[in-house]
């Protein structure tokens, strides 16, 4: 089972990307094979729906193929202006229905602000769903991101800590239960 996380931030120090990671980690424990997409290394270029897409550089074409491969997906965007990153939608914009059609879609935000980012969440969920995609009902948010977390990359937060673990465990076993695997037993 392969889960594409995509870590929607430019910031060299991100927070997206830790909780992120925190979730590709419970993911992989529970015996995912995970991959982070970091769009802060990319470099993908902007989407401006040009007639010919095979002149869309490289990456773009490995962005696309790597999506459309995945059985999974994480995403995450710290908020921004109640919504979600440039980086990030511009990288959604380059796939549709084709790449997520049927697939779950483990979803995180942070914020700076105390509210959490519950529009960046409810953003991305809407483009989920409107690409035939499942988000999964769980979407935790890290408030005051800046100072949530330990120098080792978890969450001071043990309770949030947890829901984000459990996250990446459920993406796991909801993908496991739409292939039929808990059902055939493996």
């Amino acid at each position: 089972m392969k889960i594409i996380a995509v870590s929607g931030s430019m910031n060299a120090t991100s927070t997206t990307r830790q909780a992120v990671k925190i979730i590709m980690k419970a993911a992989a424990e529970a015996g995912a094979d995970t991959e982070l997409i970091d769009l802060r290394e990319w470099d993908l270029p902007m989407y401006d729906c040009r007639p010919d897409e095979n002149t869309y550089p490289e990456r773009v074409h490995t962005f696309r193929k790597k999506m459309l491969d995945a059985d999974g997906f994480i995403l995450g965007s710290p908020q921004y202006h109640g919504s979600i990153t440039g980086c990030l939608k511009n990288a959604l914009d380059f796939i549709g229905a084709r790449e997520l059609e049927g697939k779950f879609v483990a979803l995180v935000g942070t914020a700076g602000g105390m509210m959490g980012a519950t529009d960046t969440l409810n953003t991305l969920n809407i483009i989920c769903r409107t690409l035939h995609a499942w988000p999964l009902p769980s979407m935790p948010s890290v408030p005051r991101s800046y100072d949530a977390f330990l120098p080792d990359g978890n969450l001071k937060d043990e309770k949030l800590q947890q829901r984000i673990e459990t996250l990446g465990e459920q993406l796991v076993r909801a993908i496991r239960q739409n292939n039929g695997e808990l059902l055939a037993g493996k």
